[in-house]
């Protein structure tokens, strides 16, 4: 699969080399011309399908603008609208906590009940009642927290798709042909099988851990407990060798073919040097500017990306510890008040939403640091 936007490439390329053999390059000149020739439609039809809340904290995407500085993110103000949005998803969860807190008192009622006609048949028949219902708001909240998980992995991938492409055209403009036709089709092969090992058997071995956590409650002869525990152990520990297979692979062919682009340039600015007469090393010093001018794009827009795609999972990741915290603080509320049973059942659920929590910021740190790797492999294949 080619980059999106290599056609340009050539362009570029020959602009370069009539800029050299005319007049001295002005570097910000080429950049000026370098970002005009990138093709940035994708990535701009996918901005635009963002939540205009996530968009106003983006930086203006014009990376002939950023410079050596790059794109200029509002860190103090993201934080706080984070610090906000966190407890604003809290308070919208007290809901929760009030309708299981509602259920505690009444399931107390019905087992004091119990006592006065000395039958253990009501504390049976309330109890069951009881958890039925809980089943069905956890139900709603499986439903809700899955869902949202999803659509952040969906997000995440859909912008590897468009950011990859511009990335590896200007690691090609600036002298990384052999990264660009290694990693490229690995990265983006990668990036499909993690999506996929996530919303395909990561996500369901999660949510199977939860509903045995539920069942080891509600059936005393039937536990599931241990059953639950293994199976979200699982999910995390195989989340976990996924990472560091796809952070190893892409690192090692990177930086292993980053070498040879630099080896290449080396060479090819040795030869310009002492084999062309009287331009030779004006040329290859030019030529140089010019390569370094196109890393400096790619390290702005690399930082566009790397801020990105931490907006696009921080949100979701807070929405789900939100949840998580709930059931967690409902359950030590519970244990005094009710019956130990239901308390177990809502922290077992609360780490549920846990482990959901650390899937989604594993494949969120895997796509960070891939871009990162990325940036870093161009810059070292700069001579």
């Amino acid at each position: 699969m080619k980059p999106a936007g290599l056609k340009y490439v050539s362009v570029i390329v020959g602009v370069m080399f009539i800029l050299c053999l005319a007049q001295p390059v002005d570097c910000a000149g080429l950049m000026d011309r370098a970002a005009a020739g990138l093709d940035l439609t994708e990535l701009d039809r996918f901005l635009g399908t963002l939540d205009q809340d996530l968009l106003s904290y983006l930086p203006k995407l014009d990376p002939s603008a950023w410079g050596s500085a790059g794109p200029d993110w509002d860190l103090p103000e993201i934080g706080r609208a984070l610090l906000r949005f966190f407890l604003r998803e809290i308070v919208f969860n007290f809901r929760l906590l009030g309708e299981l807190l509602m259920l505690a008192l009444v399931l107390a009622v019905l087992q004091n009940l119990e006592h006065a006609f000395e039958t253990v048949t009501i504390n049976q028949l309330a109890f069951g009642l009881c958890f039925l219902v809980v089943i069905g708001i956890v139900s709603n909240s499986f439903r809700a927290t899955f869902s949202i998980a999803r659509e952040a992995v969906g997000e995440i991938t859909g912008f590897m798709h468009v950011i990859i492409p511009v990335l590896f055209s200007l690691i090609t403009a600036g002298g990384g042909v052999t990264t660009t036709t290694i990693v490229h089709p690995l990265l983006i092969s990668a990036v499909g099988i993690v999506s996929g090992l996530v919303n395909y058997i990561i996500f369901p071995i999660i949510l199977l851990a939860g509903v045995l956590g539920l069942v080891n409650y509600l059936a005393a002869a039937f536990p599931t407990g241990k059953l639950s525990r293994f199976f979200r152990k699982s999910a995390l520990g195989l989340m976990g060798m996924a990472m560091a297979t796809f952070i190893g692979i892409i690192a090692i062919r990177g930086f292993a073919s980053s070498v040879a682009d630099s080896a290449v340039l080396r060479t090819g600015k040795y030869f310009t040097k002492n084999f062309l007469p009287v331009v030779g090393g004006e040329l290859a010093d030019t030529m140089e500017m010019a390569f370094g001018c196109s890393a400096v794009l790619k390290s702005g827009l690399g930082i566009f990306g790397l801020g990105l795609v931490v907006l696009i999972t921080v949100f979701p990741l807070l929405k789900i510890l939100a949840v998580a915290l709930v059931y967690n603080l409902t359950g030590a509320v519970l244990q005094p008040l009710g019956d130990p049973r239901l308390a177990g059942a809502l922290e077992t659920v609360g780490e549920t939403f846990l482990a959901l929590f650390g899937a989604l910021a594993i494949v969120g740190l895997m796509f960070f640091i891939a871009i990162a790797i990325l940036v870093g492999v161009a810059n070292h294949g700069v001579v």
